[in-house]
């Protein structure tokens, strides 16, 4: 539970107009597109646990999970890294899975990839917990000189520069995650 004060409408708005916009609803959406095809090759032949990495990834695995032609079943999981803030930290956790992922093949689905730490413990996890085949899918792959991880996600939607964003499940302090567009905080 964050401690903050609520932002109110007119701060809320003001940190929009000083935003940048990255990514518009219809550059998202042909990126969703290509992502669910994508993971439809990856899941040919199976019978796949959609997992939803929430909060970021709910908008982008009801999406995804409407576009693919393979038959899943929709799970999620929730973990947190951020707890509202703009720098991530240790990962908490929230809710796990409902399934059992024992001998599952699993598509855990997250809003954006920035270190990768979080897709590496989830990963870790899903193993833990017996699942055969493990693919990873995010919407945002950023863009940094440098990764402490050598982890790839398995389908990214677009690269976006070493920047906050927010809009589209991925939030600015527990805000802006019902954006239909992608925006950047202003470099400073």
């Amino acid at each position: 539970m964050s401690s903050k004060v609520p932002l109110n409408q007119s701060q809320l708005q003001q940190i929009r107009d000083d935003s940048d916009l990255v990514f518009s609803r219809a550059e998202i959406t042909t990126a969703v597109g290509q992502m669910a095809r994508a993971a439809d090759q990856l899941l040919t032949g199976t019978d796949p646990i959609i997992m939803a990495v929430m909060n970021g990834g709910m908008i982008l695995t009801a999406e995804i999970s409407l576009a693919l032609k393979t038959y899943s079943r929709i799970d999620y999981l929730q973990v947190a890294r951020y707890q509202d803030k703009t720098v991530g930290g240790q990962l908490y956790w929230h809710k796990q899975p409902q399934y059992d992922l024992a001998g599952e093949t699993v598509l855990l689905v997250d809003d954006i990839f920035d270190e990768g730490e979080t897709l590496q413990e989830l990963i870790a996890y899903c193993q833990a917990q017996g699942a055969k085949q493990i693919y990873t899918a995010v919407l945002l792959y950023k863009n940094k000189q440098q990764r402490k991880l050598d982890l790839m996600p398995d389908v990214i939607g677009l690269e976006v520069a070493d920047r906050f964003v927010y809009g589209y499940g991925m939030d600015y302090q527990g805000y802006f995650r019902d954006l239909s567009d992608i925006y950047a905080l202003k470099e400073v």
